[in-house]
């Protein structure tokens, strides 16, 4: 089965409370797990009756995600039809004034190399146990399909290279690549 490789910044990761309650697992133990996968301090957290949801705080998305695209599409192959699409999203974001708008922008899939995604993805929460988690992701790369199975090491490293290469820019804490 072809998957895509999908790389981008996940704005929003939510949990369910049943699942957590099952495994007896504290808002505190949630908290730590999940900042061995993303940085945190990039996120608010807020409550539903059924959920706990980490979302990206809207000052970072405003203050830093623009030039944060601007960096990452300058390390990918400037070639047609790619740079016109890398700068459309670029100059369409930097006109935009919410995290709303960017979250509609995403969501309508005008750009290619700009669109959103939900992805089910598990963490490990104990030792012998995984919490399922759902990730809303502003998706930037998205490239053809990949036929392999076995890459979360791989997927991993890019991950870690993009977060120590981005340094400057916070925003970096909230990247994750997947194949979906």
């Amino acid at each position: 089965m072809g998957k895509y490789l999908q790389m981008g910044i996940c704005y929003r990761v939510e949990v369910d409370k049943n699942r957590l309650d099952k495994l007896g697992v504290t808002l505190e133990k949630l908290a730590i797990e999940l900042n061995k996968h993303f940085d945190l301090s990039l996120y608010d957290l807020n409550e539903t009756q059924e959920e706990i949801i980490f979302e990206i705080k809207e000052s970072v998305v405003l203050e830093e995600l623009q030039e944060s695209l601007r960096y990452q599409y300058s390390m990918y192959p400037q070639e047609q039809p790619y740079t016109d699409c890398f700068e459309s999203t670029v100059e369409t974001i930097g006109g935009l004034s919410s995290f709303q708008e960017i979250i509609q922008l995403a969501e309508e899939g005008n750009f290619p190399c700009f669109q959103s995604n939900v992805i089910t993805d598990e963490i490990k929460i104990l030792a012998w146990n995984w919490l399922e988690i759902e990730i809303s992701m502003f998706v930037f790369f998205v490239e053809g399909k990949i036929f392999m199975e076995g890459y979360d090491s791989f997927l991993r490293y890019i991950e870690n290279n993009v977060r120590e290469s981005s340094g400057k820019w916070g925003i970096a804490g909230a990247f994750k690549c997947f194949i979906n």
